[in-house]
């Protein structure tokens, strides 16, 4: 009866363990996709503000 009782601890403590690393990795992976979408959002700022530059340059007589 008690080699039951130790097997079924120890599964429940590998499962533990195995849910513990995968909620690590689901974390690891929504922060990566909030920095892709951050720079995303940079690259885009930074696209309109190099138009509207070209755009006053254009405009510009010398």
């Amino acid at each position: 009866m008690t080699v039951i009782i130790v097997w079924f601890q120890a599964q429940l403590i590998e499962a533990r363990a195995r849910a513990a690393e995968e909620a690590e990795r689901g974390e690891i992976v929504e922060k990566v996709i909030i920095v892709a979408a951050a720079a995303a959002i940079a690259i885009a700022a930074m696209a309109a503000i190099a138009a509207a530059v070209d755009i006053k340059i254009a405009g510009l007589e010398l």
